[in-house]
This record gives structure tokens, sequence and C-alpha cells, in this order.
């Protein structure tokens, strides 16, 4: 069956306007906002925590098939490459210490959408920081085939990820001390 419409010139105006009427989106309730966000650092926190798991299996491999693995480089003094990747992993526990607190300020102005988005960057840079010291183990055991160094420095990083992961409670409660505080 063919339906037809007739109109004159304002029904089929009307029936424009109300055919493609532009629905009202409802603004974004706040819990949602933080959820969404929360949500995402979550995944991405997950993701670097498999790719500390990928690493230990890279490692586990080549000790496994390339037995004993001595490394892909002669080093002729091996204890100061060690220092400098230990000092270069401790130096990252400060890093991401000065980090979070430079760019968790917050200011009166902000919004709470402002802070959400704050705390979610400052989350997924916290994570990736938080991954050098196992790519440190990492370079480590491929220079040398300091395995030892790998397993230490990957606790490390599996250490801050757990330290820093991102926790809902802790993000309403810094949301509402700041939205109170301003």
């Amino acid at each position: 069956m063919i339906r037809t419409i007739c109109f004159d010139e304002s029904g089929f105006m009307d029936y424009i306007k109300r055919k493609f009427k532009k629905k009202r989106v409802k603004p974004m309730e706040k819990d949602t906002v933080i959820k969404k966000y929360f949500r995402m650092a979550l995944i991405i926190s997950g993701v670097i925590i498999g790719s500390l798991l990928v690493y230990l299996m890279v490692v586990e491999i080549f000790r496994a098939k390339l037995s004993p693995f001595t490394g892909c480089v002669e080093l002729s003094n091996p204890q100061s490459i060690r220092y400098i990747f230990y000092l270069a992993a401790a130096l990252q526990i400060v890093v991401i210490r000065l980090i979070r607190g430079l760019l968790l300020r917050a200011k009166s102005t902000d919004s709470e959408e402002k802070l959400v988005l704050k705390l979610f960057r400052v989350s997924i840079m916290t994570s990736v920081l938080a991954e050098v010291p196992a790519l440190m183990g990492l370079g480590l055991f491929f220079l040398g085939g300091f395995n030892s160094d790998f397993y230490i420095l990957l606790f490390v990083s599996f250490f801050l990820v757990f330290m820093f992961f991102p926790r809902i409670n802790n993000w309403k409660a810094w949301i509402k001390d700041n939205l109170d505080y301003s």
C-alpha cells in the first residue's frame, strides 16, 4: 500500500519540522561523567598491567629458548649501567609524585567536568610513567642478560601501578573537596 501525503504550504512545513525536529539531549549527570572517565582510566591502567605481563612473558621466552641468555651486547662495565638504570627508575617515582602534585592543582574557576578531566589525564600519565621501571629492567635484560634486575624493576612497576591505580572513591572525594574549596 502506497501512502501519499498531501499538504498545503504551511502543512508541509509543519510536517518537516515535526519529522526532523532535533531531539533534546539530556545533559549528562555529574556521576555519569565521573564514571565514564573513570572507566576509561581503568581500562587504560588494565592495559598497562597487561603490557607488564607481556614483558614478563618475553623475558621468560628469551630465557627458555636462548638459555643461558647473556644479553645482546658485551658490556665492559655492567655495574655502572645497572646503577644508571636503577637511578632512572628511582627518579621515576619522584617524577610521578611531582607531576601529580603539579597537575592536580585545582583553580577556583574549574568546573566539575574540568576536574574530572584533570584526574583522567593525571591517572593516564601516572600509569604510563609507572611502566617505565619495567622498561628499564627490560633494557637491562636485553643489554646484559640481567634477569634478576628485570624482575626487581618489574616489581617496582607493578607496585607503582597498583599504588596509583584509579579508585572511584578517591576521585569523588577529590572532586568534592576541590569543588567545596573553590
